[in-house]
């Protein structure tokens, strides 16, 4: 319809079926989708889920991201570029994650929350 390239999700189609609908291939540039050349993937995430956040990961990442282990946590092992986003994305989690490895990562996990808790020790309203 937009005759332009367009990504789309596969793992977001849900009772895909086959229909009598023709498509018509027709020649559109292809863009350089190498992400790597863009962005190096040089940090390696290690983080152990709980399993109710399984959704998000299979939204994400596709059901077959992830690593079911003994205590029923999901073992997420993924390559990332940026520490940054990286930490805000683990942040969305809360406690539904424990990050093993980097261990820089932790440690800015651990720096925030202890921020953070300081920020609402004592104090029953933001105003005084």
């Amino acid at each position: 319809m937009r005759k332009d390239y367009r990504l789309f999700k596969l793992n977001r189609m849900d009772k895909v079926r086959e229909t009598e609908q023709v498509f018509i291939c027709r020649n559109a540039p292809v863009p350089d989708l190498v992400s790597e050349s863009v962005f190096p993937r040089n940090i390696i995430l290690k983080a152990l889920f709980e399993p109710d956040m399984k959704w998000r990961l299979i939204e994400e990442f596709g059901p077959d991201c992830y690593e079911v282990q003994k205590d029923g946590r999901l073992l997420l092992i993924r390559d990332y570029s940026n520490m940054n986003d990286l930490t805000i994305w683990m942040l969305t989690f809360g406690d539904k994650v424990e990050v093993l490895e980097p261990l820089e990562l932790r440690e800015n996990l651990k720096t925030m929350a202890e921020s953070m808790l300081k920020k609402y020790e004592g104090k029953k309203s933001g105003r005084n």
